[in-house]
């Protein structure tokens, strides 16, 4: 061995021996408890007795305690006797991993000029506590069973729920843009439909006029639906309306007078003419005129 390598060897041992002098005794470490639980917190004392003229530090909330997380740590107050003093921590901390058994060592650092030198205990170990008992793990016996269950149909409450909305959103915007021309439309079927019902009674009763046994009732009744079905359309009350009120509404109408006066006769008097069926056709073709008119009221209103 060369003179250069034996000087390296031995520089390195005095090192060595400096380092361990200056750092004092290692510090104690354990926890407080043999088992603990995933999730539930654990203690973990640290101590360390050195010179009561260094300057000594635990570690903080910063430090890494992998495989546990940092609560919270209690210290206590410095106790120094002639063979030096004592400073110690207890940490309490808590770990999620399923190792079964699991270890830490924290250091201590002690301050040695503008330098601080780590100091580490022997390494702690905690046993993992399952929450099973071994008499509970049993190995599993699988079965066949080949037999369909039908299960029932299910709503879809989700989907249902969309389609609500979607629909109701395709209804207003329908009505927003088609409403006003679909109730139009629906008030010229309802309006032609009543009209349609209308000839036909009335036509019934225009026939039956002809005969003399039946003359007088079939006349009452068509006068009545006729002035029924006005007032239906119109929104007037010419079912209470007198012969000259009646005729008032009708201003332009210049065979009106004439064919109601002549029904009245026949109605209130109780004889029936040849001019009957006349009058009953006039006032045939004055409810049609009247349809006429409301039809296109509905259709040139805005």
């Amino acid at each position: 061995m060369s003179r250069s390598l034996l000087k390296t060897g031995i520089a390195g041992v005095i090192m060595l021996i400096l380092l361990g002098a200056a750092s004092g005794p290692a510090p104690h470490g354990t926890f407080l408890s043999r088992k603990v639980k995933v999730g539930s917190p654990v203690k973990y004392a640290l101590s360390y007795r050195h010179d009561a003229s260094r300057d000594v530090f635990f570690p903080d909330s910063a430090f890494d305690y992998s495989p546990f997380r940092f609560l919270k740590r209690d210290y206590f107050p410095t106790r120094t006797t002639p063979a030096g003093s004592v400073d110690s921590v207890v940490y309490t901390l808590v770990s999620f991993e399923t190792d079964s058994t699991q270890y830490l060592k924290l250091p201590v650092f002690v301050r040695n000029g503008k330098d601080c030198t780590a100091i580490y205990p022997t390494v702690s170990a905690v046993q993992l506590q399952s929450l099973l008992q071994a008499k509970d793990i049993r190995q599993p016996v699988l079965r066949t069973n080949t037999q369909l269950v039908f299960l029932g149909d299910q709503v879809n409450y989700p989907l249902l729920f969309l389609l609500l909305i979607a629909a109701a959103v395709l209804g207003g915007l329908s009505n927003w843009l088609f409403g006003e021309s679909i109730r139009r439309q629906w008030q010229l079927v309802q309006l032609w439909r009543r009209h349609l019902k209308f000839r036909g009674t009335y036509q019934r009763y225009f026939r039956g006029a002809a005969d003399p046994k039946q003359a007088v009732s079939n006349v009452e009744q068509a006068v009545f639906l006729w002035r029924l079905y006005l007032e239906r359309m119109e929104g007037k009350p010419y079912s209470t309306f007198t012969t000259k009120e009646t005729v008032e509404q009708f201003g332009q109408e210049k065979n009106l007078e004439g064919a109601l006066r002549d029904v009245d006769s026949v109605v209130y008097g109780g004889v029936a003419s040849p001019q009957t069926q006349e009058s009953l056709k006039i006032l045939r073709e004055l409810a049609g005129r009247a349809y006429v008119k409301r039809k296109k009221q509905i259709l040139t209103r805005i």
